[in-house]
């Protein structure tokens, strides 16, 4: 995998991190993601790939299953505001975040956004993108990256039924795509082939409205997979402490969700990514971090449009 696909990696705050637990299904080969950051002489930062990690989908799939487990509670007359669960698609949302990454200030911009409420393929279903992109002087070393992710998710479900992924990366510009078949048990990818979806498999755009859902009592948790190029990443989510959160833009009162990926049947935390939820209805990631081997990243929302 090249310095610019590494990077890509790194711009994106879940699929940037997914190290081992990249799940085949018997159809889908696993791939070598980036393993170390290192300087050169000159100071400027370079990636490196440092080998590939193979996992067999038996391993990433045992112990899977949504099973929401939490700490003693009351019911839902007990629940306080942020335990409560709450549609996290709000037609006209859209989220700004700026990506640091090892001593880049500024690496990239992420934005997310829920476009629509439509009719789509006979199905109701929300519109929502997520993209992703360097800028500064990340951008000026030539690491000229910008992806874009869109995607329908079923508006009963709450589930991702179509989803397209263009990449720019550079000069080289490659687009992947998923449908979902009805019972939802398998995917249709661009190149023809089909993958087996486990229960709860989202894609990039999708997967961090999901993780708004979760219920906000420690000890609570769920397992996720994450489709992303052919392949399924399960990870587990787990909420953990009410935490103030201090960022440039602001000061917030938030929840501190642990994201781990799934390796040989096992949550991994090896990368220590955290997702901070305003605790509140809305549940809006304001910050994520993640402690990688190759720098560490700080994703932080710098302003969000609300509907109408």
């Amino acid at each position: 995998m090249g310095i610019r696909e590494v990077l890509a990696f790194v711009l994106f705050p879940i699929v940037s991190l997914l190290p081992a637990g990249a799940v085949s299904s018997s159809i889908v080969s696993s791939s070598s993601l980036p393993g170390r950051l290192r300087r050169t002489n000159d100071g400027v930062a370079n990636l490196v790939a440092a080998g590939a990690w193979q996992r067999s989908a038996a391993q990433g799939r045992a112990g899977q299953g949504s099973d929401d487990r939490a700490g003693s509670k009351k019911g839902d007359n007990g629940k306080s505001t942020s335990e409560k669960a709450s549609v996290p698609y709000v037609v006209g949302e859209q989220i700004n975040y700026d990506i640091s990454w090892s001593n880049f200030i500024v690496a990239g911009e992420l934005t997310l956004q829920t476009k629509e409420r439509l009719k789509f393929e006979g199905r109701d279903a929300f519109h929502v993108s997520a993209q992703a992109e360097s800028v500064g002087l990340v951008k000026a070393l030539n690491y000229r990256l910008n992806d874009k992710y869109e995607s329908y998710i079923d508006a009963s479900s709450l589930l991702p039924f179509r989803g397209t992924k263009v990449s720019h990366h550079g000069k080289r510009v490659v687009q992947t795509s998923f449908v979902v078949d009805q019972n939802g048990h398998t995917a249709k990818l661009a190149d023809g082939r089909s993958v087996e979806l486990p229960k709860d498999t989202y894609d990039m755009a999708s997967v961090l409205f999901a993780i708004r859902e979760i219920n906000q009592s420690p000890g609570a948790s769920k397992t996720l997979n994450v489709i992303e190029d052919g392949k399924l990443y399960p990870i587990r989510v787990e909420a953990e402490a009410r935490e103030k959160v201090y960022t440039r833009a602001a000061t917030y009162d938030a929840f501190r969700i642990a994201v781990k990926m799934i390796e040989e049947g096992r949550p991994n935390d090896s990368h220590k990514i955290r997702i901070y939820l305003t605790r509140d209805l809305q549940r809006v990631p304001v910050l994520i971090t993640a402690e990688p081997p190759w720098g560490q990243v700080r994703i932080e929302m710098t302003g969000k449009l609300k509907a109408g």
